[in-house]
């Protein structure tokens, strides 16, 4: 095997005898509510009604359940619709600076581990796993800067986690991830400049392609000796990189306890602007806005404020990574809502006349200080010749500034009180906080089931 193949099969091996400290289980099921908030949220979203309708196609069952459906099909469909829908509304975790959304490996592990039987338990420490090997190739690789979308750490990560719950040998494991290496390299146009559906359904790709190539580990595929470092391999690619030590919890804090969370449904970088945003509309008292001048670090620029796109977006993929649009709609409307991604608000000549007085660039001061602080300043001039600012520097959700239990809940209750009933929400809620580790995942997706089929 390759040394980095090597050292995540080691990895896996050993994960499979150590149990996971309380505090990384309390982590889990934090995030587990969060994703799953966020993905019923977006049951009836276009994009998920499409992967819905191919899943459910005549003739294809299976054994794992589409979320929000009573519907089954096979594992890998299973995988690609409910990761769309934890991915469409993009207010789940996140690794700021390029590593994309580690909350995108649970569709796969909850289809695989509703498939084969297996406990909250076993998930669990399979998406501890996956969030410490998406975390260690994301800052190992850091493949942005290489026009390499965060999916393919989502595929990389998967195959871990589903390697667990399949109990795939140790060469099958490093056979499937050869595989998903060599065939799931996600560009990251994916991502840049104006957006399209996709932006929600290359994870989701990525962790469907995961399963498919763990089963087929299972039945004997091979993939190729030297997917990294052979000729035309990925280092001849993007260069070669190397990966940070993998953590079982016994000294620090896993990587999944450390992900940041989002308390608003956008881009991680206008968490912050958000909240100035928030704060200057109260202080405007109606007063005429002449300017609006945002202060951040070179990462958040380029990502939600980099391109012409993001001044006037046309659709709710290009909006929620915009930061002018975000901050335009907070000044507007006093608080951030999902109205500000509606039709009628992407058309909104306030909006667009707002964001036109609207300038975002990069402070000295603050260029340094991400990823450890997300630093915002706000100043706004007034056409009466005011001005008024606001700085801040750690949204609510940041690992340092983490969302409690009862916040995160509360987040879960305000996303579905149009989409579930307070007796399921109590029901879904009740398993993912308390379930034993030994429940399986039946439970939980009869609970969230608001239609028979899509």
């Amino acid at each position: 095997m390759e040394p980095i193949i090597e050292t995540i099969v080691d990895y896996a091996c050993h994960m499979r005898n150590t149990r996971l400290p309380i505090r990384t289980e309390q982590a889990c099921r934090q995030r587990l509510v969060d994703l799953v908030g966020c993905a019923m949220a977006a049951v009836h979203a276009p994009p998920v009604r499409m992967a819905r309708q191919l899943a459910l196609r005549p003739g294809l069952h299976g054994p794992a359940q589409l979320m929000g459906s009573r519907a089954k099909t096979s594992p890998e469909l299973a995988t690609l619709t409910n990761a769309l829908m934890v991915r469409y509304l993009d207010g789940a975790d996140t690794f700021p600076g390029g590593g994309g959304h580690p909350s995108d490996t649970w569709s796969a592990i909850m289809a695989i581990a509703q498939a084969q039987g297996r406990t909250l338990g076993d998930a669990m420490q399979a998406a501890a796993c996956a969030y410490e090997v998406f975390h260690a190739v994301f800052k190992g690789a850091h493949l942005r800067e290489r026009g390499i979308d965060n999916a393919f750490y989502v595929s990389l990560a998967n195959v871990v986690a589903v390697g667990q719950l399949l109990k795939l040998s140790r060469q099958q494991l490093a056979h499937a991830l050869s595989m998903v290496i060599t065939a799931n390299v996600s560009l990251a146009v994916a991502r840049t400049g104006a957006l399209s559906m996709w932006k929600s359904g290359a994870s989701g790709h990525a962790a469907m392609n995961a399963v498919l190539v763990c089963l087929m580990a299972a039945q004997g595929m091979e993939g190729p000796a030297e997917p990294l470092s052979g000729h035309r391999g990925l280092f001849d690619l993007v260069g070669p990189f190397k990966i940070e030590a993998l953590g079982d919890g016994s000294q620090h804090p896993m990587c999944i306890e450390r992900s940041d969370m989002k308390a608003y449904l956008c881009d991680y970088h206008s968490q912050t602007p958000i909240l100035a945003a928030s704060q200057l509309h109260q202080r405007l008292a109606g007063r005429t806005i002449a300017k609006v001048t945002i202060e951040t670090y070179p990462f958040a620029l380029s990502e939600a404020a980099g391109e012409p796109a993001k001044w006037h977006p046309l659709n709710r993929e290009t909006a929620d990574h915009s930061m002018p649009w975000i901050v335009a709609g907070v000044l507007i409307d006093g608080q951030f809502s999902e109205n500000i991604y509606s039709p009628q608000k992407l058309s909104d000549p306030q909006m667009h006349a707002l964001t036109d007085r609207i300038a975002v660039s990069v402070a000295e001061d603050l260029k340094d200080r991400f990823p450890a602080e997300v630093p915002c300043r706000m100043t706004i001039s007034t056409a009466c010749g005011a001005t008024l600012s606001a700085t801040e520097h750690l949204p609510l959700g940041h690992h340092l500034k983490a969302m409690t239990p009862e916040q995160t809940q509360d987040k879960f209750s305000a996303l579905l009180e149009p989409i579930l009933s307070s007796t399921q929400q109590k029901q879904a809620l009740d398993w993912m906080w308390q379930a034993p580790t030994v429940r399986t995942f039946d439970g939980l997706f009869d609970a969230l089931a608001v239609m028979d089929r899509g």
